[in-house]
């Protein structure tokens, strides 16, 4: 099991080798915020934010250029890690505010001590492999097909005893294959391609912009460990020491408020979240952000991780996720030339209860819409646009409609009581 020294000696000895992998990993360049940006002779509050070198990470970039933490008083202070056990051990040792990390990391964390609480939710993982954005990947010359074939074979993760390692095993099981069958070994992101390439691993588990760069090379996927478990699996959010929430309430929200409202911006025009990213990777897949978490599949990844020995005891999730944090649902639209759905763990869905959901909506049609009108809401994609739209919204008690224009007309009610 990994384990977090707490000890002040051994935390600064752990957080030197963090510090160092920063210096020299910077896959895009990140903004910081300035005091004299758009707050005039307003006092900031600094927030030292610990991160990673992901695509997915790219909401608060966006949200510092944009003035969204200006707007709530925050200057933003980068520290870009290679972990999220990295991104643990900086704020353990007080050398970061707030971490962006995965949900396995926290979970690690509290069950060794370290009470970490969640400050804001990120992103969910896809449907499929087609549109997830972090997958397990081989060259194109392997002769792994299948998820059956990666018994015996090595695959790189960037950390052990992380989320990498709690989803691939958990998705080789759903899949009847057995998890100790596999070979992890630990590779930063950024070292995985060439470390496929040259033969050093069989397979890698990664996420963008790194898994655009192995198919351009011709590789090719095996599988999707978050679809396989659940659509739109939870990964992670943004974590802070209980500690630091309890004396900084007020900037705790008031970060949530900016991240939140960069998430949804990201969300809607992801063409600006590409512009961040260097010309050579501007065509990636870009992850589902939102602000809710699925309570429900975050027990269940908890449970994933003690059965892989990752924790021995299970976390305090209403202390690990608390309340501040918005719970909800993710739901699949889709509208085609020919039929419209609406589908929740890929099950079409009719009645829901009142709450918050995020509707991520694929339109495949160049003359139709998705429409969704209802209590309190009207939303719609473009008729004669595609592509992908996501809306985070309050249902209330009542009847809404989902429908299409065009002919035939395609209308399906959901009912919310």
């Amino acid at each position: 099991m990994k384990r977090f020294a707490t000890g002040a000696g051994r935390r600064a000895s752990l957080f030197s080798t963090a510090v160092a992998v920063a210096g020299v990993i910077t896959v895009f360049g990140g903004a910081t915020a300035s005091a004299s940006d758009t707050a005039g002779n307003r006092a900031m509050a600094t927030v030292t934010v610990a991160t990673l070198p992901i695509a997915n990470a790219l909401p608060m970039d966006l949200g510092i250029k944009k003035g969204f933490f200006s707007a709530q008083g925050i200057e933003i202070n980068k520290r870009t890690l290679q972990s999220g056990n990295d991104v643990v051990l900086a704020l353990a040792n007080k050398n970061g505010d707030i971490g962006y990390l995965g949900f396995v990391p926290m979970m690690i964390a509290r069950t060794q001590g370290i009470a970490l609480t969640t400050v804001a939710a990120s992103e969910v993982e896809g449907t499929s492999e087609a549109d997830n954005w972090q997958n397990i990947l081989v060259k194109g010359s392997s002769s792994i097909r299948t998820p059956a074939d990666l018994a015996g074979k090595t695959i790189a993760v960037n950390a052990l005893k992380g989320v990498g390692e709690v989803m691939i095993k958990a998705a080789l099981k759903k899949r009847g294959v057995s998890p100790d069958s596999v070979r992890l070994t630990a590779l930063p992101f950024p070292s995985m391609r060439s470390a496929l390439n040259n033969g050093q691993v069989d397979a890698i588990w990664t996420p963008e912009p790194f898994l655009s760069q192995v198919l351009s090379d011709g590789g090719r996927t095996v599988m999707a460990p978050g679809p396989v478990l659940g659509k739109f699996w939870p990964i992670g959010g943004y974590a802070a020491l209980n500690d630091w929430t309890r004396q900084n309430p007020g900037l705790a929200e008031k970060f949530r408020k900016a991240i939140n409202q960069s998430l949804s911006y990201a969300q809607a025009h992801p063409e600006e979240i590409r512009e961040l990213l260097p010309a050579a990777t501007r065509n990636v897949r870009l992850p589902i952000w939102s602000p809710l978490v699925d309570r429900d599949k975050l027990t269940q990844l908890a449970k994933y991780t003690k059965e892989f020995g990752v924790i021995s005891t299970l976390p305090n999730l209403t202390l690990m996720v608390p309340s501040s944090v918005t719970g909800g649902k993710n739901l699949q639209g889709t509208v085609g030339n020919g039929f419209i759905t609406l589908r929740l763990d890929g099950k079409p869905v009719t009645t829901l209860r009142p709450g918050k959901y995020t509707f991520v909506v694929a339109d495949t049609s160049k003359t139709r819409n998705f429409k969704l009108v209802g209590p309190g809401v009207s939303k719609s994609t473009s008729v004669k646009g595609t592509g992908r739209s996501t809306w985070t919204i309050t249902l209330k008690k009542g009847m809404y409609v989902f429908s299409s224009s065009g002919r035939p007309v395609l209308k399906r009610t959901l009912r919310v009581r």
